[in-house]
């Protein structure tokens, strides 16, 4: 593995600056149980750059470490804790650094998928609230908005199927659910448009979010995001988060991520019966009509026997008196237990699917019992 570094020290005529490098690695290397011989402990100092100033030099090179050197990052740490103490050299600063890159890259699909599940979950909290035609501008009532000179247009946001909250910071997101302070000539109109006091102060108290729920959870974000937004300024900037900020960051993710699938879970999908309960309630009235039927061999009439109510009955001398009568019965129950809105059943009945299917089981009998049948 590779590792870039830019040094500073100051020269003088017993300066070998290759020599306190070496003896320097040689060192961490052995104090973390590595055994590399002399030569090649040399071959891992590689200079790259040398500019000379008035008073200092600055000095550039490359850490060549093989990969089967142990304790590594330790290793690594170590190295670099020493080197501003070690004389003459007064000044480092790292730069390539693999194990680094591997952290950020890990971090950086945690923080990937992490953000993407609080837009989710962000979107269908305020597509719910605002129902409207205007469902890219989300944040209309909101305090918090996406920079000025960044602000999305709708047909940018529609042509890369997204929204406003891809165009907020981590520290955004708390902000949410808060309306900024009326403007004189807002409040007026408010003023304006009340009924009375009660209608006035709600309108003013009023959340963007309502659903107690929703507003919940906003309000919850705000114990987990600091920690967050730590974790992924350091990933935006590739640099080395410290170890409190990792702490902080290793137990808010955790947190966050169960806050949101437990939202997310209210709202699972879940495959709807392949029958409804009206689609069941015809199926097994006109079932039950064929079962309690009384067939009559010498008339070759049936006497049916209308489901739950056997006092109603009838008797049929062919086959399309028989369907015509199940066809009716599956109507008349459907309809009893079919939804209705704005005055209309909802679903439609497919009395002939029903029918068919109630049949099928007697279709032989039917056969020789019916003259129609075969027709």
């Amino acid at each position: 593995m590779t590792f870039e570094f830019l040094t500073v020290y100051r020269h003088t005529p017993d300066t070998d600056i290759f020599d306190v490098l070496r003896n320097l690695l040689a060192k961490v290397l052995e104090d973390n149980l590595n055994e590399f011989d002399s030569e090649a402990v040399e071959r891992m100092i590689v200079p790259r750059h040398k500019r000379i100033g008035k008073e200092a030099i600055i000095f550039g090179f490359t850490l060549e470490l093989p990969d089967e050197t142990a304790q590594m990052q330790i290793m690594v740490d170590e190295f670099i804790e020493l080197l501003p103490d070690t004389p003459p050299i007064v000044h480092v600063v790292k730069f390539d650094d693999p194990l680094l890159q591997a952290d950020l890259v890990k971090w950086a699909e945690e923080i990937f998928a992490l953000e993407m599940k609080l837009r989710r979950v962000l979107t269908l909290i305020y597509l719910h609230a605002y129902q409207g035609d205007d469902l890219y501008n989300l944040l209309r009532d909101e305090i918090v908005q996406p920079l000025a000179k960044e602000r999305p247009k709708p047909e940018q946001m529609k042509a890369a199927a997204e929204n406003q909250f891809f165009h907020l910071t981590f520290g955004q997101y708390v902000g949410l659910n808060q309306r900024p302070e009326f403007k004189p000539s807002a409040l007026l109109e408010v003023i304006r448009d009340s009924e009375n006091y009660d209608t006035l102060r709600a309108e003013l108290s009023r959340a963007p979010v309502k659903d107690e729920d929703d507003a919940v959870l906003l309000a919850g974000l705000k114990e987990r995001m600091d920690a967050i937004e730590a974790m992924r300024n350091s990933v935006a900037h590739n640099r080395r988060p410290t170890r409190r900020v990792v702490e902080n960051y290793d137990t808010a993710r955790p947190l966050l991520d169960e806050l949101l699938n437990d939202y997310l879970e209210r709202f699972e999908w879940e495959d709807p019966e392949s029958e409804m309960f009206w689609e069941r309630a015809a199926r097994e009235a006109i079932e039950q009509t064929l079962e309690t039927a009384m067939w009559d061999d010498d008339d070759k009439t049936i006497t049916l026997f209308q489901a739950h109510e056997p006092r109603m009955r009838q008797a049929v001398a062919s086959l399309e008196e028989l369907k015509d009568y199940l066809r009716e019965e599956s109507r008349r129950v459907f309809y009893a237990n079919a939804p209705i809105e704005d005055g209309e059943f909802v679903f439609e009945c497919d009395e002939d699917e029903f029918v068919e299917a109630a049949l099928s089981p007697y279709e032989e009998r039917l056969a020789d019992f019916f003259e129609d049948a075969d027709e």
